[in-house]
């Protein structure tokens, strides 16, 4: 008898920690390399499921808006724990998380998700931008900007491939400004970019299939007058606001960037 007494706790304790799994409902997603305690970017919040509404409250919308813009203390300033509350089906849901103050380092806060203050990016002005796709000698380039998901993923990974291959530096634009249309025709300053790549590695833009685009992010290896590796847009299937790459779509990406460090340097193979 003791043993069935023992048996059902043990079934009906089984059945309450799934029932808690089973109704737990997360309806957010974190930036790349963020987590609950440790919030540095955007918070994706979802808007709705299945056409009913999801709305949102926060104990500090200075800091975390409801529209999961992020703004974090200044430096040397404390962190700040902020709870969101989502109704969702006449039902609440809270989630707490903690703001981390900005560090100083610029471009280290706007990519938190690189987790390395001693980074290897570097900014370069349009016209520098220019110079390199003309001249087309050794450089590694990213474009892109921070307020899109799938930049804050990848720039990390080729990031942390490129410094541990023995790369010293790796040039950002952020062309978010200028990659625009105009009466159906490209911003100049940006089809000026677009005019010193080959049609090979570009895309179609998806509003207006009579225009070359590059997506965000866009990465280039350049080197011996020629682009030795180019990657633009997204992994097939990767919503960055929603999931973070799987295993298989991670070495995807890794590959892809692999081939290119070794391109640029083909005298350090890329074995990372």
């Amino acid at each position: 008898m003791k043993k069935i007494y023992i048996m059902i706790g043990f079934i009906l304790l089984s059945t309450l920690i799934y029932g808690c799994q089973k109704n737990e409902l997360i309806l957010y997603h974190l930036s790349y390399g963020d987590t609950v305690q440790n919030v540095r970017s955007r918070i994706y919040l979802k808007n709705s499921i299945n056409e009913d509404y999801v709305e949102w409250a926060s104990s500090h919308p200075d800091v975390i808006a409801t529209t999961g813009h992020v703004t974090r203390p200044e430096v040397d300033q404390p962190s700040v724990d902020v709870t969101l509350t989502a109704t969702y089906q006449s039902k609440t849901y809270a989630y707490t998380f903690t703001v981390t103050p900005l560090t100083g380092n610029d471009i280290y806060d706007l990519y938190p998700g690189l987790n390395d203050e001693n980074h290897i990016i570097e900014w370069i002005t349009y016209e520098q931008l220019i110079t390199m796709l003309t001249t087309k000698q050794e450089a590694l380039i990213y474009l892109g900007f921070e307020a899109c998901p799938w930049c804050k993923e990848y720039l990390p990974i080729f990031h942390k491939l490129a410094k541990n291959t023995g790369h010293e530096v790796i040039y950002y634009y952020n062309f978010q400004s200028i990659r625009t249309i105009e009466e159906d025709h490209l911003n100049p300053l940006f089809q000026a970019i677009v005019d010193l790549i080959d049609e090979t590695y570009l895309a179609k833009n998806p509003n207006n299939n009579q225009l070359w685009w590059l997506f965000a992010p866009t990465f280039i290896g350049l080197n011996d007058g020629e682009i030795k590796g180019f990657f633009t847009g997204a992994i097939e299937n990767h919503r960055a606001s929603e999931n973070y790459l799987t295993k298989q779509q991670e070495e995807e990406l890794k590959q892809i960037f692999r081939d290119m460090l070794t391109g640029v340097r083909p005298d350090i193979p890329c074995l990372c």
